[in-house]
């Protein structure tokens, strides 16, 4: 009886692996609530357990989906409390429109809309701001970089093309940041600070304000819309993308529960 309970706890978290991402893509609230109730039954089964191999064994699986779930619901939160406080008051000197992944000839939707928005706000600044474009080429066999997709795609809707700054060498969202604030640097001959206002996804805010956060950036963010359909999904990029920059203190904690649960079969 303990080898199936643990047999069936190691086919419940192979499921859920495997599974949860699809999941949440199309029905989040669905998938949390599967999540709640997996550990839920892991811990109760680990409480209940006589066997000391069993209990170890479900508390272990149970405490790194609570850790996952957390970190999930932390973003989650974090990104609904950023998008109540995202409000651009000042006037500034740069807009920085963040890249996202282009695999064709086209703007794909989610960097439409970050364009859509700095182009939104453009015109609504009576003393208009320069746009740095942001991004390198997603694949090797991308034609053309992300920046220079989105520098066509900003003077195809009116905006001048002296305007536009681009950044093509940037492969990811620190490298965004990085790279930008240089290009700004060079730019900006005033001896006041630039006022700057980052554009990207609503999803991507929580992860872009701790990148920017950790350079010593002082920035203003601004969150284009992302349609329902491709939120989801991103989303769960973007908590998969967090669990990786926390690797290590998750190695930490993964450690310490891993040593905690072998404790129990002393």
């Amino acid at each position: 009886m303990t080898y199936l309970l643990m047999l069936a706890a190691s086919v419940i978290e192979i499921v859920i692996i495997y599974k949860i991402r699809y999941v949440y893509s199309r029905w989040p609230g669905f998938a949390i609530t599967v999540s709640i109730a997996t550990i839920t039954a892991l811990y109760s089964i680990a409480a209940l357990a006589t066997n000391k191999y069993l209990r170890a064994y479900t508390f272990n699986f149970a405490t790194i989906d609570l850790i996952l779930l957390i970190i999930m619901l932390f973003y989650m939160y974090q990104m609904k409390r950023d998008l109540h406080k995202s409000s651009v008051d000042d006037q500034p000197d740069f807009l920085v429109v963040l890249g996202n992944k282009c695999m064709g000839s086209r703007v794909p939707p989610i960097l439409s809309e970050r364009l859509d928005k700095a182009f939104e706000l453009y015109n609504g600044f009576e003393s208009k701001p320069r746009i740095i474009v942001s991004g390198y080429k997603s694949s090797e066999a991308s034609y053309e970089t992300e920046a220079e997709m989105m520098r066509k795609y900003l003077m195809d809707k009116g905006i001048p093309e002296s305007v536009i700054i681009k950044e093509d060498e940037s492969i990811n969202t620190v490298q965004n940041l990085e790279y930008s604030a240089i290009k700004i640097h060079s730019t900006w001959q005033k001896k006041n600070r630039p006022r700057v206002i980052i554009v990207t996804s609503d999803y991507h805010i929580p992860r872009t304000k701790w990148h920017a956060k950790k350079l010593g950036l002082k920035v203003q963010f601004a969150a284009a819309g992302t349609v329902r359909m491709l939120k989801w999904p991103a989303m769960f990029r973007e908590f998969t993308a967090i669990v990786w920059y926390h690797r290590y203190s998750l190695l930490t904690l993964l450690g310490m529960d891993l040593v905690f649960s072998l404790s129990m079969c002393m």
